[in-house]
């Protein structure tokens, strides 16, 4: 079986064309899935997916014309207990890439915004690297160790925000403000707007999961 190196899932929430297309070109994933309105992003970019998932309820004329009925479509109910979304970093996951990028997962929905930042908890599991990505956020979940170097930095702030009810073993080195052996309980808002203090910071966790949000205004 095939097996990616880099999937881009483009899911329908906001997309700024400018910044997917620097992404795509900067990035050259070798699979890209396109999830209902996602794809007239990328029909108005000319790139055409390797996967089609969606139920249409939200895709303009163009793209049910042009992928409703094709080959690589995963046409699903609009009645359904779980999002487009939600299926696509599924079939995402069973290919066994190194890494998962998300455009689109953010936008004015908060509830789908809400619900696409907890599907990262899959790919924790499935032990794949995942972000969800705009032009202003990078955000991915772990559960062991994450690394930010100052020349590959995506954003000046760097937030540290915890996903379980409670993460503890949490050690911030190479920052504005570091912890060590710390704890936080999800309502703890401690880990909002650190900065990169030296050239590489690391922040490990020992048990939980937390959120990782590289930001810029």
């Amino acid at each position: 079986m095939y097996q990616p190196k880099c999937i881009l899932i483009v899911t329908g929430g906001t997309v700024c064309l400018e910044f997917l297309a620097d992404y795509i070109r900067c990035n050259n994933p070798d699979f890209i899935i396109g999830v209902d309105k996602g794809l007239d992003s990328l029909i108005k970019l000319d790139i055409k997916p390797q996967l089609i998932i969606g139920d249409f309820d939200s895709a303009n004329k163009v793209a049910r014309e042009l992928y409703e009925n094709s080959p690589n479509a995963i046409l699903l109910n609009p009645m359904k207990d779980f999002t487009d979304t939600h299926v696509a970093c599924e079939e995402a996951i069973k290919l066994k890439p190194e890494q998962v990028d998300i455009i689109g997962a953010t936008g004015t929905r908060l509830d789908h915004v809400s619900g696409n930042i907890a599907l990262l908890k899959l790919f924790v599991d499935a032990g794949i690297t995942a972000t969800i990505i705009d032009k202003n956020n990078k955000i991915t979940m772990i559960d062991k160790h994450y690394k930010i170097c100052r020349k590959d930095m995506f954003g000046k702030y760097i937030s540290c925000i915890p996903f379980s009810d409670k993460v503890s073993g949490i050690s911030i080195s190479g920052f504005c403000y570091d912890l060590e052996d710390a704890t936080m309980i999800k309502a703890d808002t401690i880990g909002i707007s650190n900065e990169l203090r030296e050239e590489e910071g690391h922040i490990y966790v020992g048990e939980g999961c937390l959120l990782i949000m590289e930001t810029r205004d």
